[in-house]
């Protein structure tokens, strides 16, 4: 073959590579990351509190009963907390999982502080005691219900996260709902409280190709312990709203990350559109002895006996969750579920999405997840 002849085939094959790129939707950085392995952490809530946050005559008079959650959380903060983020800086100087970004389910402070600067204080002292322990590794947080409950606490995410937000992604972030790319993968975050967006989710999702797509939010879409109200859509009035957004799910086979039930749940959910995987932690770590109870695995354990687990929360709705419990049923393809504290590793690779789970603040994993296996892919 001539030079000319090699010349005008190499440049026919690049133009080739070019149109394919664009074809679906693939940048240039993004063919430079294809098959990048790459890890990252995933925490369950938080609720990161000291007392100096909060007006306690506006916590008795408005949220009396929150008083000893108060204390418990400021506790925990003090004692234990730090050992688990002393545990994740660890894992990241080890180097030998590249673990690039740290990702938190929403909750990460306890709220109710009663006004809007106490909040924006909660706010400013959890991102100084997360550089203490992890002072460089990307920290990206979902909005929970506690960071934003009480007098002007959600004004002040907005004011105090959303630019510490653009910082740990060097990109500007405007709203609780936003998405980055890693690589090849996507990684969606969807504001649970405000909006609702479910175009923005679906366009997201559609129009950024993708190896992976990662969803996280503060609770779950599929319900799966006693609590079986306190996932996104339940009520009655928002059932075409809940059909449209497991099918968005769905049809993109996405991991979803999920906390707010303060227990460990894996699970696949199938949809007219496809299948999608929950990943559930929990990271409030309350004692130095963390156990794991109330283990449940198989099809056969999900379902209304699930109301058993907390007999004493809400008695009056019992039959109204376990009956919840029993239509979401025929959908659950696969179900794992304990309660205890602790952190998940995730490694995402061409092939796979593994998971190892972590209970409290251990090293060693108590489990190890293979995402792609469940799903079928």
């Amino acid at each position: 073959m001539s030079l000319v002849s090699r010349r005008t085939a190499i440049v026919a094959a690049v133009l080739c590579l070019q149109i394919a790129m664009l074809t679906f939707g693939v940048t240039q950085t993004q063919s430079n990351e294809l098959g990048r392995t790459y890890s990252f952490v995933y925490l369950g809530d938080i609720h990161f509190d000291r007392k100096s946050h909060h007006d306690l005559e506006w916590v008795r008079a408005n949220k009396p009963n929150d008083i000893r959650q108060i204390e418990d959380y400021v506790r925990i903060a003090k004692q234990f907390t730090p050992r688990l983020l002393k545990r994740t800086q660890a894992s990241i100087e080890s180097g030998g999982d590249g673990i690039d970004m740290i990702i938190q389910s929403g909750d990460l402070t306890e709220g109710l502080c009663g006004s809007r600067a106490l909040q924006e204080t909660q706010f400013r002292d959890v991102r100084a005691f997360i550089r203490q322990y992890v002072p460089r590794t990307p920290f990206i947080a979902a909005k929970g219900n506690h960071d934003i409950t009480g007098p002007g606490a959600r004004e002040a995410f907005d004011s105090i996260m959303l630019p510490w937000l653009s910082d740990q992604l060097g990109k500007p972030i405007h709203s609780a709902s936003f998405y980055f790319m890693k690589g090849p993968d996507l990684f969606v975050f969807f504001d649970a409280y405000h909006d609702h967006d479910l175009d923005w989710l679906d366009k997201t999702l559609r129009e950024n190709r993708h190896r992976h797509a990662f969803v996280v939010m503060h609770p779950p879409a599929v319900p799966y312990n006693a609590r079986s109200t306190w996932h996104l859509f339940w009520r009655e009035r928002d059932r075409d709203a809940r059909e449209r957004f497991l099918n968005i799910l769905g049809a993109n086979h996405v991991v979803l990350l999920t906390g707010h039930l303060h227990k460990y749940c894996f699970l696949v959910r199938k949809t007219s559109m496809g299948s999608f995987v929950q990943l559930s932690m929990n990271s409030v770590i309350s004692s130095p002895n963390v156990t794991v109870k109330d283990r449940r695995e198989g099809l056969d354990d999900y379902g209304a006996a699930l109301v058993d687990l907390e007999p004493k929360f809400d008695p009056g709705t019992a039959p109204q969750r376990r009956q919840i419990l029993e239509d979401e049923k025929p959908y659950v393809t696969h179900f794992e579920f304990a309660d205890f504290p602790g952190y998940a590793l995730l490694h995402a690779s061409d092939a796979d999405i593994n998971v190892n789970v972590y209970v409290g603040d251990s090293d060693k994993a108590w489990k190890s997840l293979s995402l792609s296996s469940v799903l079928g892919h």
